[in-house]
């Protein structure tokens, strides 16, 4: 019986390795695409940015950036491939760039294909630029070292330990295609040789609407997901200032329905921890004086908070997926409807700050 299933082993191992139907390729070989731009270039034509290394026969690498015009996606490979040594691949594509002008006009048909791609991780990074994504990509200071990687990493560690809120092609696809919901992206800001995360991008039907600056971005988090880390400064008075260090942030929404008519409750709790306060007048080492910088952190907390979802009101975008969440709790929910009602909804917000620990100092 043994031999038997020895045999069969070998059969098996000698099929396998004998139907390869596609062809290996030498890494040394290929032009692996790590990060695109796109860009308008004319009525009808995008202007595309390609970056790849290039490796060296001693083992270095160059980064190269490279420009084509095109009507597809396709296209401008194919007329940047005239220009490369190797084979363009997209196997490890960290990071799509849009410009502002191309994501006020619309992202639906980049953004499907990249969704159709087989090669195209669902991992992959999106965001928006101020100005042109071909002239952020260009910049002199990170001709040494890959940009693509250098964006892809600074916008996942500003989501996983930062303000930023998560988003890549998955989450941004998911909130796409769920009725009742809206996505959001990063935006990133030239500033002379730096580059830095400027705000988040409001979408309405894959168009870019509305945007929320840096300084909102914390408290839209607090809204959206639970998450752990990332700091924020509160001026609690005209000469009290403290920055709170989130420990554990998760918010809770609850659907009230009457009449067909839905209101919307949300709870955020907090374990947090004061890093910083600087006050000229009061003393931080009383008890007392702790309680009341926590009163005024909720109540911060929750004005931003209500600006921000009567922003969002008002431009008739919703990231937070209020639809979908009365969808869920509502089974006569008509979509229709429902964006008759989203500009009107009444939504509180009521805040739950624990301060674990002061470490206060003045």
């Amino acid at each position: 019986m043994k031999c038997y299933l020895i045999l069969f082993q070998i059969c098996l191992i000698t099929l396998l390795t004998g139907c390869q139907v596609i062809p290996s390729l030498n890494a040394n070989e290929i032009s692996i695409i790590q990060g695109v731009g796109f860009d308008i270039a004319s009525q009808h034509k995008l202007l595309g940015t390609i970056v790849y290394p290039e490796y060296q026969v001693d083992e270095t690498s160059k980064i190269e950036i490279k420009n084509a015009e095109g009507e597809t996606v396709r296209e401008i490979i194919n007329r940047t491939q005239n220009e490369v040594q190797y084979p363009l691949v997209n196997g490890q594509l960290r990071i799509a760039l849009f410009g502002e002008k191309l994501a006020r006009k619309g992202l639906f048909p980049l953004l499907d294909t990249f969704n159709r791609s087989p090669a195209i991780g669902s991992k992959l990074q999106l965001a928006i630029v101020e100005g042109e994504a071909s002239k952020l990509l260009s910049i002199k200071k990170y001709g040494k070292e890959n940009i693509a990687l250098y964006l892809s990493d600074m916008i996942f560690q500003n989501a996983k330990t930062g303000e930023l809120p998560l988003s890549d092609l998955t989450i941004f696809s998911f909130k796409f295609y769920d009725e009742g919901s809206d996505p959001f992206l990063p935006i990133l800001k030239k500033e002379k040789d730096k580059i830095r995360i400027s705000g988040i991008a409001l979408f309405k039907n894959a168009r870019v609407v509305s945007t929320l600056p840096i300084k909102d971005a914390f408290t839209f988090k607090m809204l959206l997901e639970r998450f752990k880390m990332g700091t924020h400064q509160y001026r609690l008075d005209e000469n009290e200032h403290v920055v709170l260090g989130n420990i554990k942030s998760l918010p809770h929404y609850k659907v009230k329905v009457k009449n067909g008519n839905p209101e919307f409750n949300i709870q955020i709790k907090m374990d947090a921890r004061i890093q910083e306060y600087s006050s000229n007048t009061q003393n931080a080492a009383n008890p007392s004086k702790i309680k009341d910088v926590r009163k005024k952190i909720m109540r911060n907390i929750e004005q931003d908070t209500m600006r921000i979802i009567k922003q969002l009101q008002e431009n008739d975008v919703d990231p937070l997926g209020l639809g979908a969440k009365f969808e869920a709790h509502y089974r006569n929910f008509e979509l229709g409807k429902w964006e008759e009602q989203y500009p009107d909804v009444k939504v509180n917000v009521d805040v739950d700050l624990n301060i674990v620990h002061s470490g206060i100092i003045e």
